[in-house]
């Protein structure tokens, strides 16, 4: 990565006061760009190559978040809608409480084990401490081009699109004006050939804004059953009676639908009312007949509860489509407490979690698809599918298989897992600060499960950089 040495410089460190933010686990005072970033969703992570420890920062304003290099260098326009640029940085803390996937708490680990000594006798040893995969330890400078590569990776899937326009080309563009009107945000779109397609008669419009997502374990592939999801584009009013279809056509009952974002943030429309708000309330789907096959249904609220004190609601729907013989019950878990723009806050990592659980634990089997959306079907639903599948990995022991030595990209499975999702789905886990807090969380989790402290981690801290500030991109428009 010579090209980007440029974009670096050194920051002499100045002794200051100290800071009034409040501190955890004794985290220094002055903070690099990233760990700033983490700390307020809107700036940067903590460079130490030892999982970093981190600053909740007080309620001063943050400042504005530098560009990553890899925002220069696109031209393209549309006149179409667009989705916005990032928001003003939101408060946002490092990483969670930790609960695994069966919502089991976590303690801590045996530090002695029993042996025996060359005579036979029994003797108790200190137990040897367990090597941080090195991915997990990587510095601030390191996540960041990682990110920068992935998004080069992405921009040569779009050229060689360009290059070979022949529609069974693999990352084949929609490329139909006609569709462009069901889009929430012109310049995310699905793969051509790795979308969900509606069962309409032939001649009529088969397009949503949806991709079918599997992911394989990186380690046993045959013996864990493969993570399946359906990435979606917050629906529009012209697109909700086609959400209720795909759902009747692609998903067995029980169904989840996991919901990301609110219908309106910082006053613009993120996602329609697609789902009856109230118990009680009831929908006619399919009336106006708009592909001419006479698909009905109707779809009624049973009931609403909320969970983890308001975090995440839980409504149990009913569809009953005409041509069926038997209703769907659909789970559709709103969950809101992530920030626009940004990550969940410290003291909403237990609820995110629980919503993984409770999505996994109401849907019908592994092998039943669950929707995952939020605006624009990329960023925070990225993020989500990611790293509820890199914790399977952790919780199983699997993870702890990657050595302290291996190499780059190739054994960072976090990277092979973004990479491996935008393969399915253009610009999965948007931003940068939310493909750091991926890393971020693993570390988190992974010392949690060995009950180890960041002291625990014996490496050299790394030099701090700062990452040179940028003009904006208008391409690079950050939906989530």
């Amino acid at each position: 990565m010579d090209h980007l040495s440029s974009r670096f410089r050194r920051i002499k460190k100045q002794s200051s006061p100290a800071s009034p933010a409040t501190t955890l686990a004794g985290s220094p005072p002055d903070r690099s760009p990233l760990e700033s970033k983490l700390n307020t969703g809107g700036q940067r992570e903590q460079p130490a190559v030892v999982p970093p420890t981190l600053t909740i920062p007080t309620n001063q304003p943050p400042s504005n978040p530098p560009k990553s290099p890899f925002r220069r260098g696109f031209t393209f326009r549309h006149s179409n809608k667009r989705a916005r640029s990032p928001a003003p940085p939101q408060q946002v803390p490092p990483v969670p409480a930790i609960v695994s996937q069966d919502g089991i708490v976590e303690h801590e680990k045996p530090t002695t084990i029993k042996d025996e000594d060359k005579n036979g006798q029994g003797i108790t040893k200190e137990k040897p401490k367990p090597k941080m995969p090195a991915f997990l330890n990587l510095s601030e400078s390191e996540i960041e081009s990682k990110f920068i590569d992935l998004t080069w990776a992405e921009r040569m899937r779009l050229q060689d699109s360009f290059n070979n326009p022949s529609p069974t080309y693999e990352f084949a563009r929609v490329d139909s004006m006609e569709v462009k009107r069901l889009d929430r945000y012109a310049n995310i779109q699905p793969w051509a050939n790795n979308r969900v397609k509606l069962q309409v008669p032939d001649g009529q419009q088969d397009y949503i804004n949806a991709s079918p997502i599997v992911l394989r374990s990186p380690f046993n592939p045959e013996s864990k059953p493969p993570h399946r999801y359906i990435a979606m584009q917050g629906p529009k009013s012209i697109t909700t009676g086609h959400v209720w279809r795909m759902v009747v056509e692609q998903l067995q009952s029980p169904a989840v639908i996991v919901m990301l974002t609110e219908t309106l943030e910082s006053g613009m429309e993120k996602c329609f009312q697609y789902f009856p708000k109230v118990a009680g309330e009831e929908w006619d789907i399919g009336e106006h007949d708009e592909f001419g096959d006479g698909f009905r249904a109707q779809l009624s609220c049973v009931s609403v509860e909320d969970h983890a004190n308001g975090a995440i609601e839980v409504r149990k729907l009913n569809i009953h489509a005409d041509d069926r013989e038997e209703d769907m019950i659909v789970w559709h878990l709103l969950y809101r407490k992530w920030p626009d723009f940004g990550v969940p806050a410290l003291e909403d990592i237990d609820s995110f979690l629980e919503l993984m659980r409770l999505s996994r634990e109401k849907n019908a089997h592994e092998d039943n698809p669950r929707i995952i959306h939020c605006s624009a079907g990329v960023g925070r639903s990225g993020t989500f599918i990611a790293l509820e599948h890199l914790m399977r990995e952790l919780e199983s022991g699997d993870l702890d298989r990657f050595g302290p030595k291996q190499d780059e990209p190739e054994d960072d499975i976090i990277y092979n897992t973004v990479n491996r999702l935008r393969e399915q789905r253009r610009s999965m886990v948007q931003a940068d600060i939310q493909y750091a807090f991926i890393y971020q969380v693993l570390r988190k989790l992974w010392l949690e499960k060995h009950g180890l402290a960041v002291e625990d981690i014996q490496e050299p801290a790394a030099k701090r950089l700062e990452v040179e500030h940028n003009p904006p991109d208008p391409f690079f428009e950050d939906p989530e």
